[in-house]
């Protein structure tokens, strides 16, 4: 099937698909669904987001008493909670019991921390039979242990207490079952992320500190109470009151501990495992949405089992998956039990993104926690990137292109990373595109086995930034700090500028020349791969250049010419901008005036003999050897250049007898003209005589004397077949022409 796609994109024009082996891994035997939209707008997805949240903002910063109370958060593992509460709607109260299993990290622990809104009474903590002291102030609850613990000893602790949680409807509970006429009808419903578990029952309300969990949901008998995990069962209580008792297999963090309970309907699909065996797919909805869940919700098995091929098996495949139906404009995570907003469940799949991306939720937030909340960026970074793998498999390449295309932006506030909106558009849109760029700078496959070792690594635990990149960096083979600095921790995009000329080398070779400048004045330089398509008339080629500097020069070379040039084509880079601007050419050779080494004179094959920087159109000595080009036999050789006299002449003999003339072979001769003269006085004559044209010996004996008063002088030449066989001896020391009676 298609998705639909915008009629318009960000950016221009494109020659071809980018042909890199980067692909989601295939998910054979998927089956294909419908997707309605064109991708929504940054205002239709905040509207839908927890947004402009701070962990401040809520609770408050503690106070230094409440600061050195909650050190002591640090002494214990929390590894099970068993939660035993009974939800009146009539009342909007939540009472119970809560018990805390602990194991004491440190030597003579002996305070256990709770948090606990301070409008939550608390009406007993027992440890066993004995009751123990305890404070609750300052939204903390401490408890003083009936003795003291050393490392590996573990504890039960039981807090029985009551109240009307603070429903602020977003990190907190609330009873209306409809957003739009909350009068109407009544549910319990809750959505503590980010730390709003403490709102209505004790624990502690941190993400690092996960723990097994039983849940027993006590409502009216009328309702369907969902929760984590199994149903282990359900029990009549007084009251008209049902218990629905859930049991997650895996441990859990706090924020991602929920109840959705009112009048529900429900209806189960399938997840066939990738082991062969089957999960239930369970679906609580409105009665009058049941019609359109069964339409909108059609997908889910088959958005698991993509996931599950990309990133390893659903994480808790003993248990189910499934969404609730609650009043709140979006979704949230809870494990194995998504809440969903009932007014998104239109009976189409305009709202598909947001199913793909709470059940990705259940690999990276659910299974593998934030440690931090700064490092909440894993979750919905990854999650957000999961909507746009989910388009990619539905519509391949240019799918995940336009999702990706949706989720730009040419301006994010602050860094991902510990950010000051914890679900800000930063968070899940520059998070999901720190994602995109990480699989180009890894190319493709191993960012996949790097997701995949990370999951596994981290399944039922908690994962900070820092070991996320430890983990992508075993498979991209080298250190990602330089990627992390700028996109993670840093802030900003780049803004690019780039111009292009072509150029005709010769001998089927081109030259496209370009200059790629980093124009951002809110940051500084980023280094990333960029891929520039050079299209000629065989079609597209892709070449790879990386730009890590303010303004920086390439030379591609192709055996076509080069008609356009595409930068960035398949929007790798998260950048704020890019134009194309104009390259002076003032000799219109298609090399740009600041890389051609004659600007004045075109010369498109740039040649530069002797690699002056001045080339040969230009240079009046093209090879260096200090004789200019029209003096010069071999002006592209100065290892040829003039062949002139052998210095190293030698004649041997005593006055009035013949001379022994020897001499030193040059490299380049492959032959000598030997050439006398006769002295007079103090003068000396011209060259008289060519006593021995192309000799292949380095000596020669002359036998002949001198007339009375007068002597002999000669000359050896070197004979240079590259300088056309010899030829004239070019210029002497004085300017004068040598001349040689050799032929």
């Amino acid at each position: 099937m298609t998705i639909s796609r915008p009629t318009s994109l960000r950016h221009g024009i494109r020659i071809a698909m980018l042909a890199l082996a980067c692909l989601v891994p295939a998910a054979a035997g998927l089956a294909q669904t419908t997707y309605d939209p064109p991708y929504p707008t940054r205002e239709q997805r905040e509207a839908l987001r927890k947004s402009h949240v701070t962990l401040a903002g809520r609770w408050g910063l503690p106070n230094a008493e409440q600061a050195a109370l909650l050190a002591f958060q640090d002494d214990v593992d929390v590894t099970h909670y068993f939660l035993d509460l009974d939800f009146v709607p009539a009342t909007k109260t939540v009472a119970g019991s809560v018990t805390v299993t602990g194991t004491s990290l440190v030597a003579g622990f002996h305070h256990l921390v709770l948090d606990l809104l301070d409008n939550m009474g608390v009406t007993s903590v027992t440890r066993g039979a004995t009751a123990l002291a305890y404070t609750h102030s300052g939204n903390l609850l401490d408890i003083t242990l009936d003795q003291p613990f050393d490392p590996g000893q573990s504890f039960d602790v039981k807090v029985s207490y009551g109240g009307v949680p603070d429903a602020t409807g977003f990190g907190s509970i609330g009873w209306n079952k409809y957003y739009y006429n909350p009068t109407q009808g009544t549910m319990v419903w809750t959505l503590s992320e980010p730390e709003g578990a403490r709102t209505w029952w004790p624990c502690k309300d941190r993400p690092d500190d996960k723990a097994t969990v039983e849940e027993w949901w006590t409502v009216p008998n009328t309702w369907t109470a969902t929760g984590n995990g199994v149903l282990k069962g359900t029990v009549p209580k007084t009251g008209s009151k049902k218990q629905y008792q859930w049991l997650p297999t895996h441990p859990l963090t706090t924020y991602l501990v929920s109840i959705a309970a009112t009048v529900y309907s429900s209806f189960t699909d399938n997840y066939d495992t990738l082991a062969g065996g089957t999960m239930p797919v369970t679906h609580y909805v409105y009665s009058e949405y049941l019609a359109n869940a069964r339409e909108s919700f059609n997908a889910t098995p088959a958005m698991i089992r993509f996931y599950a091929l990309t990133f390893g098996e659903y994480p808790f495949v003993e248990d189910k998956y499934g969404m609730s139906a609650f009043p709140w404009p979006g979704a949230m995570e809870h494990s194995t039990n998504t809440s969903y907003g009932y007014m998104l469940i239109t009976g189409g799949h305009t709202y598909d993104y947001i199913i793909a991306h709470e059940l990705s939720h259940q690999w990276f937030g659910d299974s593998v926690s934030p440690r931090t909340w700064p490092d909440v960026w894993l979750n919905e970074g990854t999650a957000s990137y999961c909507e746009a793998l989910w388009a990619e498999h539905l519509n391949g390449a240019q799918g995940y292109q336009d999702y990706m295309d949706s989720l730009w932006s040419a301006h994010f506030d602050g860094p991902v990373y510990d950010p000051a909106d914890l679900f800000g558009s930063t968070v899940y849109d520059k998070g999901a595109w720190v994602h995109h760029m990480l699989r180009r700078v890894m190319n493709g496959p191993p960012y996949f086995d790097g997701m995949r070792d990370w999951y596994a690594g981290h399944k039922d635990a908690v994962s900070s930034t820092s070991e996320f990149q430890a983990a992508m960096e075993q498979h991209h083979g080298g250190p990602l700090d330089w990627f992390f600095d700028e996109w993670v921790y840093g802030e900003n995009s780049p803004a690019y500028e780039y111009g292009w000329l072509t150029a005709d080398a010769g001998n089927g070779v081109y030259r496209t020349y370009l200059r790629i400048r980093q124009v951002q004045t809110d940051a500084g330089t980023f280094t990333m791969p960029v891929d520039v398509t050079l299209a000629t008339a065989a079609g597209g080629e892709v070449r790879t250049v990386w730009s890590d500097g303010s303004d920086q020069d390439f030379v591609l070379e192709t055996t076509e010419p080069v008609i356009g040039l595409a930068f960035d084509e398949h929007e790798w880079i998260l950048r704020a901008s890019e134009a194309e601007i104009a390259l002076a050419d003032a000799d219109a050779d298609g090399v740009p005036d600041r890389n051609d080494d004659c600007p004045s004179l075109a010369n498109p094959d740039q040649i530069d003999t002797d690699g002056d920087g001045l080339g040969n159109a230009c240079d009046p000595d093209d090879d260096g050897d200090g004789l200019l080009d029209e003096s010069d036999c071999a002006p592209l050789d100065a290892s040829q250049g003039v062949p002139g006299d052998v210095a190293s002449l030698i004649v041997d003999g005593a006055p009035g007898q013949p001379a022994h003339l020897v001499w030193t072979a040059t490299a380049r001769a492959d032959g000598y003209d030997l050439s006398r003269g006769t002295l007079s006085g103090l003068a000396t004559g011209d060259w008289g005589d060519c006593l021995e044209p192309m000799s292949v010996a380095t000596s020669y004996d002359d036998g002949d004397l001198p007339e009375a008063e007068t002597g002999f002088f000669y000359l050896v030449r070197g004979h240079d077949a590259g300088c056309g066989g010899g030829g004239p001896l070019g210029k002497g020391s004085s300017g004068s022409p040598r001349v040689s009676p050799c032929p």
